[in-house]
């Protein structure tokens, strides 16, 4: 039953992502975070879900009325650098024999995150209101939410004595990517709530937005954990009742360690002490490799999936061998000092580009509905570089989505600029002719 319910909404949206591509949009990025078909158990579970979507979206675009046509900001045009980089480093890996060991597996990595980033691109277009980028943000924060929502439940349940994970075969199933978009995603459920008109919408962010703290803390990731200080603290500064906000944040910190079960407090503990488990001990070997790598190679790094256990015998023999466990070094490994800078660059464009949209939109009343928006964004990228510094998804979904939202936060005070010179120029009264004769 439930595959048939799956299959009849995946199958009765695709004709109207064809015929409204915005609608495939908001169904794509339900499907990237959700992923309902994972729920399911029979034929559902593996039916090219995205690829049907993703497919009906893109070949209705072009039919589309309303898009973007002034799209290339800053962080657009390094986004395309990027993309384009990705492939020289591939090209450079399946050139070269020691490289070309990982070709396959980088092939198809490169062929997702062009899939992904392709979709983004839809995004900037297609996204041509305030209403649309409010309902795109919408379906992403009840997407992840409902996670948060189920993980506190599995808590309640179990007592905190095992870890959250996400659903099975997705890019958020490992508990570490769980905490991370949780992270990402509490920006979200708090200025979204805000200025939430629907009280049951509001309901549902504010409830999420509880259910997100114990979720992140059980997920047992201490990159998380770091990543949800962040967060919290940032959220404080920008509240209007900072003091009530601080005292909440200590009233949450007493919570946690008179609470906290007694696996997490040891899990936690070696890492507040300074202490090197196994996996942390793992975790800088594979650091130094992305080091060594990069210096062998230090412009187009190994390409996408070069950490192996043949190139580490061939780089480092002396460490034990372990995923990147870092946006940082897994960039570096993959891309080089070259890609490394321009994934920097990108986030340093990012967040200049909404501090930028932030003081302009200060000065049009129209626009102002951008400040809330500018700061959500900051918040959820300062997540992703905090929890992303532990964790290797430096081609997350969300992550792109938020750049493209960042882009559109551009686009879109530009058009605010544009309707507000336009009602200014309607507004000044016309001089008739005889005035202009006897003048």
């Amino acid at each position: 039953m439930r595959d048939f319910l799956i299959l009849a909404i995946i199958l009765g949206a695709t004709p109207l992502c064809f015929i409204r591509p915005y609608f495939g949009i908001l169904m794509w990025t339900w499907v990237a975070y959700f992923n309902p078909h994972r729920f399911a158990w029979g034929a559902a579970y593996n039916f090219p879900v995205a690829l049907l979507i993703g497919g009906a979206t893109l070949a209705g675009v072009p039919f589309s009325k309303s898009l973007n046509r002034r799209i290339f900001t800053g962080p657009v045009i390094l986004l395309l650098v990027l993309w384009g980089w990705f492939g020289i480093t591939y090209i450079h890996a399946s050139l070269d024999p020691i490289l070309s060991t990982h070709i396959l597996a980088s092939r198809a990595e490169l062929i997702r995150v062009s899939k992904i980033l392709l979709m983004t691109f839809m995004v900037i277009l297609l996204v041509t209101s305030r209403e649309k980028l409010r309902y795109l943000f919408l379906v992403t924060a009840f997407s992840i939410g409902f996670f948060a929502i189920k993980g506190t439940i599995f808590i309640g349940r179990t007592g905190g004595e095992f870890r959250v994970y996400g659903p099975r075969d997705s890019f958020i199933e490992d508990n570490n990517a769980l905490g991370m978009a949780i992270n990402m995603s509490i920006p979200l459920f708090y200025f979204l709530a805000r200025d939430e008109q629907n009280r049951w919408v509001r309901y549902f962010l504010r409830f999420a937005l509880f259910c997100a703290i114990p979720a992140v803390l059980l997920t047992y990731s201490r990159g998380a954990l770091l990543g949800l200080v962040v967060v919290l603290g940032m959220l404080a500064l920008r509240s209007k009742q900072k003091i009530v906000a601080g005292f909440l944040m200590v009233v949450c910190a007493w919570a946690v360690l008179a609470f906290a079960p007694g696996k997490w407090m040891a899990r936690m503990g070696t890492f507040f002490h300074g202490n090197l488990d196994s996996s942390a001990a793992l975790r800088l070997d594979a650091w130094r490799f992305s080091w060594d790598l990069a210096k062998n190679y230090p412009i187009t790094g190994g390409g996408f999936k070069t950490f192996t256990p043949e190139l580490f015998q061939h780089f480092s023999p002396q460490l034990g061998f372990a995923g990147p466990h870092s946006i940082y070094f897994q960039t570096l490994g993959d891309h080089g000092f070259v890609g490394l800078a321009l994934f920097l660059l990108l986030l340093g464009t990012s967040f200049y580009s909404l501090l930028l949209v932030r003081r302009q939109a200060r000065f049009l009343p129209s626009a102002r509905w951008l400040i809330p928006y500018s700061l959500m964004l900051e918040v959820g990228l300062l997540a992703f570089m905090i929890s992303g510094a532990f964790l290797e998804l430096a081609n997350f979904d969300l992550f792109y989505q938020f750049i493209a939202s960042t882009a559109l936060l551009r686009i879109l005070y530009r058009q605010e600029v544009r309707r507000a010179r336009l009602a200014e120029a309607q507004a000044v009264p016309e001089i008739p002719s005889a005035e202009l004769v006897e003048a």
